[in-house]
């Protein structure tokens, strides 16, 4: 009899799990970084507004915004749009979102994550509260797979990062991860993000420059980045341009990447 109760209870857990599932939330984004996750997690239709940000070229997932609205979140639009959630990194002020749950709306909130180890388990904490834990699933089984298709360079290479505004990045940085993962050694004096002169860039010693948002008109309108030295030395030396998606956010999707930059800084 016992045995019986069990699994009645059992089959019950599992019938709200399935119906949980198959009814995602109807949210509404408030930063790029969270765009990121209802792009790749969410149907288009529940989906029932962006940030403004969600078509910028630091944007992963651009090319699924479509006819998606983007918007700046105000409470009237909020209350008009009446969503499930909100999913949020940083994205709205702490009035707004005081006001939203108020409202009863619920507030999924992404977690800033330092490492691929700890960037797998978020998408799929994140996809299970948005009613779709089996895309998180899929999308953490994709990561690993990326990474595990990560070449180990024979010969690992000394790589300095550098952006326009001549900030370079640490191994404790989302940067760090980045080289880490592709099997070469970053060149840093710090393990943060930190100011690097022209005069002590050109007193590096790197193999290979991979470069921060160069492919950025407006950063490249900064000094000391566009410093004649500065760019006469990455010209006549091995360099490539880290895409934007891959620095703007951390992320699981960023490991989409790695095995082509593995493969071009060797």
């Amino acid at each position: 009899m016992r045995n019986i109760a069990f699994r009645l209870v059992f089959c019950w857990v599992c019938l709200l799990a399935c119906a949980a599932e198959a009814k995602p939330l109807r949210v509404v984004s408030l930063d790029m970084c969270a765009d990121q996750y209802a792009l790749a997690l969410l149907p288009s239709d529940h989906i029932l507004s962006l940030s403004p940000r969600a078509r910028h070229q630091d944007s992963f997932y651009r090319a699924r915004v479509g006819a998606i609205p983007m918007r700046r979140p105000t409470l009237e639009a909020l209350l008009a749009l009446k969503p499930d959630a909100l999913v949020r990194t940083w994205g709205g002020d702490a009035r707004l979102i005081k006001q939203a749950q108020a409202h009863g709306i619920k507030i999924i909130q992404i977690n800033d994550v330092s490492t691929f180890s700890e960037a797998g388990p978020e998408v799929e904490k994140v996809a299970a509260q948005l009613g779709v834990a089996h895309a998180g699933a899929g999308e953490a089984q994709s990561m690993a797979a990326a990474l595990a298709r990560v070449s180990v360079p024979q010969h690992p290479r000394n790589v300095l990062y550098y952006t326009p505004s001549g900030f370079s990045a640490g191994a404790s940085t989302w940067v760090g991860q980045i080289i880490d993962a592709t099997g070469h050694r970053l060149v840093a004096s710090q393990p943060y993000f930190y100011y690097l002169s022209p005069e002590m860039f050109l007193n590096e010693k790197a193999d290979v420059y991979a470069l921060g948002f160069y492919d950025d008109a407006y950063a490249m309108r900064r000094a000391p980045g566009r410093h004649p030295l500065v760019r006469g030395r990455i010209e006549r030396a091995a360099h490539v341009t880290i895409p934007s998606p891959m620095l703007a956010c951390s992320a699981w999707y960023v490991a989409f990447g790695l095995p082509e930059l593995a493969e071009r800084i060797s």
